[in-house]
């Protein structure tokens, strides 16, 4: 009984740092593929709305459709907090994304990390978002 006891011991020290890195690594896909979905709807909202759509980012959050205006009617306000991807996220730059009803964008790189895993995202100036 109590080798059966030391042997979980052993395998759960062996187990725990691989599942904490695994579990970030996964944190990190899935808050990529999330803001990523989001660029790609901004930019399909923006067209089809024919009105500028902004993705505004801070340091534990990002909105989508952001109403920077006060005045913005059809704007969703729709936050998503990094908190339920994991406790360690951060996204940078924090530029406010803005879609045009042309589609266009600001371009640039934007990473999403937590403990040492990260993915890129980049933007072109026509507003097509890709991971990396």
């Amino acid at each position: 009984m109590m080798i059966v006891i030391i042997i979980i011991g052993v395998l759960a020290v062996i187990g725990f740092p691989a599942y904490s890195s695994w579990k970030e690594k996964q944190a990190v896909g899935n808050a990529t593929a999330s803001l990523l979905s989001h660029f790609k709807q901004a930019r399909s909202l923006a067209l089809a709305e024919n009105r500028s759509v902004r993705i505004t980012f801070s340091s534990t959050a990002y909105v989508f459709d952001a109403d920077t205006t006060g005045s913005c009617g059809p704007c969703r306000d729709e936050s998503i907090g990094y908190s339920q991807f994991s406790s360690n996220l951060t996204i940078s730059p924090t530029t406010t994304r803005t879609f045009t009803s042309q589609g266009t964008a600001n371009s640039g790189t934007i990473t999403v990390s937590a403990s040492g895993k990260s993915r890129s995202i980049v933007m072109n100036v026509i507003g097509r978002a890709y991971a990396q």
